[in-house]
């Protein structure tokens, strides 16, 4: 678990992209309770890869620069600190 280095909480967010150079796509399909984000990558085929949920290993493979926001200090936060 990534901790916040102002005040050391576990409630952080991630924003994957911030620098409009996102690793990850994001669409929303109609259903008929309305629309539903779905959340995934591409593979070198076009498939689509769920990443809906992701580990810390997934952000730093992915996301050379990395910004995370905690939700407790307010902090922004530069993931390749953390």
């Amino acid at each position: 678990m990534l901790k916040c280095e102002h005040c050391n909480s576990e409630n952080l967010e991630y924003y994957p992209d911030v620098d409009g150079g996102s690793w990850v796509n994001h669409i929303y399909e109609q259903t008929k309770d309305g629309w539903k984000i779905v959340v995934f990558t591409e593979d070198s085929d076009g498939k689509r890869k769920d990443v809906t949920n992701i580990n810390v290993g997934d952000i730093y493979y992915n996301d050379g620069m990395p910004f995370m926001y905690c939700k407790d200090c307010t902090a922004e936060l530069d993931g390749r600190r953390l």
